[in-house]
């Protein structure tokens, strides 16, 4: 007979508590109020799962009740901004779904190490194995609903073919779901806390492959970083995705370092050589991080703010404060290998955690330096008129956007910023933005050179449908095919990617989609290089072949190539 000791249904009794909740606010209809609720049973529900009876130790209870209170207030105030921006493409909802699963995450492990603490401050042993375990123990209590659903359906089925279909309306219903879910997944967790063998045995396995995969990590990071002296830095500004590879490559480093340094009660196991290039690696990341910083900055130069390069350069700047404390641990040797960190990691855990809470308030909200900084780009003229996004300003960048916007459509009526030439150009566009629907309506049309002739069918949506909306095209008028009439390339300047396209002129003098360059990784850089003159036509040097009305195009291996 299965019986339960009294953790076990302690932990029922809060999985049943939240799957009522969870299924009461699967009816609410306003989104802040639905959402909020849904954070304040997650967030404090899954602390209560972890702690067990260490809740009432220490004043345990008082910081799971603070982070509720926090994480809900946000999630309501995320939630009905977004429902009142009423447009797709909300930045808000988004971002805050992603960066609360990290500040629970990160507090949870503090919450989890405070009925230990030493003096006023949690140990830096029981934040390192909390932080590890609980990724383990919530997995355990995924994988146990995954196969609990699994062998539910299998049930179901079994009674289907005997044409009882009772029980899969059972199984479908959305109370059934909610309260099952919720309760299988708290006895998960609580199979997962009392079993600390099972725990430990995964971290270790986890932990080992972090000290076989640190060496060929850090070797990477050493020949990727001497080699930039030589191949220099324009490949890498080429790309058009330097930013996200070396934060990875950062990322992925300082991961595998914690887990080979652990508490740092513990020898790494390396033999002094490797040691060494370990520190040499982290003496490097610095350097990558800098790059990857200077290449977002150089797009927020070129374009200006967006909410989502702004997150990226708050991820620039985390990843520094890490790069920086384990060049600190290395040259400031203290104690064991890299000791230093046992400081450094908790201080910048808290600080990360700060920055995403503020970040997603009213107060210091990325929309609101986003829609400030377009703004203010216009009208120092570093943005064109014709190149302004008013429907990204009014529709995409909430209540601060919606704001900037009536503020600049005020301004341009009353005659209060621009030229006389330029401001009936905008204030079309403004016009405009009025009436999208949230997908930018008005295709934004820049021609390098001279234009062709039926050149204004180009700002009809019927050729190419969305290619030029968002963030514009770039047209430019060239004889591809050596045949005396110019056809019409188009570089889409959006930052959803579309492959260079070409046009060519029907006898009705329509303009038809013919082909597309595939293998193009950044627009930017071939729109340059097409101002400065340095695209040209070359014929192929192989011929295709003509076989009863196919083409068969050759496919060059360009090593054999003298």
């Amino acid at each position: 007979m299965l019986t339960l000791n009294r953790s076990a249904k302690t932990s029922l009794s809060i999985g049943l508590a939240q799957g009522l909740l969870l299924w009461l606010a699967s009816v609410i209809a306003e989104p802040g109020m639905k959402f909020a609720l849904v954070t304040a049973v997650l967030v404090g529900g899954i602390n209560l799962l972890l702690l067990g009876d260490n809740i009432r130790r220490r004043g345990t209870g008082w910081l799971v009740l603070g982070l509720t209170v926090v994480m809900t207030a946000i999630s309501g105030w995320v939630f009905w901004e977004g429902d009142d921006t009423g447009r797709p493409g909300n930045w808000l909802p988004g971002s805050w779904t992603c960066f609360a699963v990290v500040i629970t995450y990160i507090c949870t492990a503090f919450i989890l190490s405070w009925p230990t603490r030493e003096g006023r401050a949690p140990r830096y042993e029981d934040l390192f194995r909390h932080a590890w375990d609980t990724v383990f123990i919530v997995l355990l209590g995924l994988l146990l609903n995954a196969v609990f659903w699994a062998l539910l359906l299998l049930w179901g089925s079994l009674f289907k073919m005997l044409g009882i279909v009772a029980l899969n309306k059972l199984f479908s219903a959305d109370g059934f779901i909610y309260v099952a879910s919720a309760m299988v997944f708290a006895l998960g967790v609580n199979m997962g806390r009392d079993n600390d063998r099972v725990i430990g045995l995964l971290r270790g396995i986890l932990l080992t492959l972090c000290r076989v995969l640190l060496p060929l990590s850090a070797l990477i990071v050493i020949v990727f970083t001497f080699a930039l002296p030589f191949t220099g830095l324009a490949p890498i500004w080429a790309t058009g995705y330097s930013t996200t590879i070396m934060l990875c490559l950062v990322a992925a480093n300082l991961f595998l370092l914690n887990g080979v340094f652990q508490d740092g009660a513990q020898n790494s196991g390396y033999p002094v050589w490797l040691l060494r290039m370990v520190d040499l690696c982290l003496l490097c990341l610095p350097v990558l991080v800098g790059l990857a910083g200077y290449s977002t900055w150089l797009r927020i130069e070129q374009y200006g703010l967006t909410p989502s390069r702004l997150l990226a350069m708050l991820l620039v700047g985390v990843m520094f404060a890490h790069s920086l404390a384990a060049v600190w641990a290395v040259i400031v040797p203290k104690g064991q290998w890299l000791g230093r960190l046992r400081v450094s990691n908790p201080a910048i855990a808290l600080m990360t955690v700060l920055v995403l809470l503020v970040i997603h308030t009213p107060w210091l909200s990325p929309l609101q330096f986003s829609a400030q900084n377009q703004v203010q780009r216009l009208i120092e003229g570093k943005t064109p008129v014709e190149r302004f996004d008013a429907d990204t300003l009014r529709n995409r960048l909430g209540a601060p956007g919606r704001q900037a916007y009536e503020a600049l459509l005020a301004q341009v009526e009353q005659g209060q910023v621009l030229t006389p030439e330029a401001r009936p150009m905008l204030l079309k566009r403004l016009k405009e933005a009025e009436t999208s629907t949230g997908h930018s309506s008005e295709r934004v049309i820049e021609w390098i050179g001279p234009k062709v002739e039926g050149s204004e069918q180009f700002d009809t949506p019927q050729i190419g449908g969305n290619a030029c909306r968002g963030g514009g095209c770039v047209l430019w008028a060239v004889d591809l095919d050596q045949d005396g009439q110019d056809e019409v390339l188009r570089v889409s300047q959006s930052d959803r990617y579309d492959a260079p396209e070409f046009f060519k002129r029907d006898a009705q003098g329509s303009w038809q989609l013919v082909g597309r360059y595939e293998g193009v990784e950044n627009a930017q850089a071939l729109i340059e290089k097409i101002r400065q003159g340095d695209v040209k036509v070359v014929k192929p040097r192989y011929q295709s072949l003509q076989v009863e009305g196919v083409i068969l195009d050759p496919q060059v291996n360009h090593t054999l190539e003298p």
